[in-house]
């Protein structure tokens, strides 16, 4: 019989807080230049993969292809808030003037309205990454095949929701939004129902922000529908694949996220008059960081949920293997070989980094550089890949092995998220503009002086900067704490 290593409850506990901390890094960096939009969250799924891995690895299911698998799923659902996450405040906006306006039309929303978007938002935002995750600990042998009928399920989902029922939940939850689009449609000359002008557009984005209110309806929908599709897919899982372990565990991911993303929204509706929060005041270091306070508590959050999570789910599902043998996810060595050296490892490592580190070099210099960070990125990733492809070539086509690196990964990850969370502290404190809260964002010369300390603080880059930095700092503490409870108990 397989012998079994469980975690000790103080493991569980260095596991959730971790989580906490290394997610809520990783979402505020996915909001800076170099990590934004669906790069930002295959960054953020990395991480948190790294870190499951590094406390539940050494199981069979866990192998080093699954990891960027995931993270794929996170970037493929990356959506848009629009004007989403400032409802909660009770007011909505139009974006655009209507003619003979000079200022954008501003119109009260009830608090539910606010709350239900947000959280529809939060549901819908991981969904085939969160099924991808929970089948990595269920009991159920996953195939090829099965992952492509879950990813079809969704989108074919999201696809019928988009053209029926979503424009009706919309009505449902906020009737201002429909009005409003209706109103904005009509001042433009189109004779369109709101829904009429989604399905022929189909959902453009860009024609929606020349019109008041489409901008905010059209991504209502897409929201609306991502969260019909998440909930459609937990179910089918459970039904069609007959695994209730992955269709529960993924429906408690989406909700951490929705939860995550709802609760984190106060920082940007702290002074309103209205809303969930009415009359609560902000300050002016809160305010003026509010939206980075939003990503950076938006992962904090997730990070805490799935973690723990985790950690409570009963131990059949996350015992680990003491004798288990790597098994990769597959089957043709040239295909397997292709994948772990493109998407494993240069992707994940290589690609990621280089990007951002050339994003972010470049904004030190120029504000209008889109040349130039392309130039870099493909200098800076070419320079990573031979190093890279060496390296996996000799594991796995001069040795044989079937993964591309020779240590087990949670052993590899264990130590190597350390080193990764670090090279991504360096492009975020060392590169960049004042925008992105780094060390070149100070006046130096004012900075230690009584008002100048107080300006830096009350712009809210001394909230931000020294948050990021405790964060890292604790990190590394628990790091260090992690790989020494881990060798022990090994």
């Amino acid at each position: 019989m397989t012998e079994k290593i469980n975690l000790t409850k103080l493991q569980k506990v260095l596991s959730v807080i971790t989580g906490a901390l290394l997610v809520g890094f990783a979402w505020r960096l996915r909001g800076s230049h170099g990590y934004g939009a669906s790069w930002g969250m295959f960054f953020v799924a990395s991480v948190l993969m790294m870190l499951a891995y590094a406390f539940y690895g050494n199981r069979k299911k866990m192998s080093y292809e699954m990891l960027p698998l995931c993270a794929v799923f996170a970037a493929l659902t990356t959506g848009g808030w629009g004007t989403l996450n400032s409802q909660m405040s009770g007011y909505l906006q139009s974006t655009a003037e209507f003619t003979g306006e000079e200022a954008v039309r501003i119109v009260e929303i009830s608090n539910f309205s606010g709350v239900a978007i947000m959280l529809l938002l939060g549901f819908g935002w991981l969904p085939l990454f969160a099924v991808a995750f929970a089948s990595i600990f269920s009991k159920k042998e996953y195939r090829l095949k099965d992952y492509v009928t879950y990813v079809a399920a969704y989108y074919i989902t999201v696809l019928i929701a988009n053209l029926t029922v979503s424009h009706l939940i919309l009505y449902l939850i906020n009737p201002e939004a429909v009005s409003g689009a209706l109103a904005g449609l009509q001042d433009r000359g189109h004779d369109l129902t709101p829904m009429m002008a989604y399905i022929t557009k189909l959902g453009n984005a860009a024609w929606a922000k020349k019109i008041p209110f489409c901008r905010n309806y059209f991504t209502s929908i897409n929201v609306i529908s991502s969260a019909i599709g998440a909930l459609v897919t937990s179910i089918l899982v459970g039904l069609k694949l007959k695994d209730k372990f992955t269709a529960v565990v993924s429906f408690i991911i989406n909700l951490v996220c929705a939860i995550s993303i709802t609760v984190a929204d106060v920082f940007l509706i702290l002074g309103s008059d209205r809303g969930v929060l009415a009359g609560v005041k902000s300050t002016p270091y809160i305010e003026s960081c509010s939206w980075s306070l939003w990503e950076y508590f938006t992962g904090f959050l997730f990070g805490l949920g799935v973690m723990l999570t985790l950690a409570l789910l009963p131990r059949k599902y996350t015992d680990k293997e003491q004798d288990y043998q790597y098994s990769s996810m597959l089957c043709n060595d040239k295909f397997r070989y292709i994948y772990n050296l493109i998407l494993t490892v240069f992707f994940t490592f290589g690609i990621i980094l280089a990007r951002a580190s050339a994003f972010r070099m470049t904004e030190l210099f120029t504000d209008d550089g889109d040349v130039i960070e392309i130039i870099i990125t493909i200098i800076l990733s070419t320079i990573i890949f031979f190093p890279v492809r060496k390296a996996v070539r000799r594991n796995m086509v001069d040795d044989g092995l079937d993964r591309p690196i020779k240590a087990m990964p949670q052993e590899y990850y264990i130590n190597f998220l350390p080193k990764f969370t670090c090279l991504t502290a360096i492009t975020y404190f060392f590169m960049g503009g004042q925008s992105d809260a780094t060390v070149f964002g100070y006046d130096y010369s004012t900075l230690f002086t009584k008002d100048g300390f107080w300006h830096h603080w009350d712009n809210g880059l001394l909230t931000l900067t020294l948050l990021m930095l405790i964060t890292f700092v604790l990190l590394n503490i628990l790091f260090v704490v992690l790989k020494k409870s881990m060798k022990n108990k090994g």
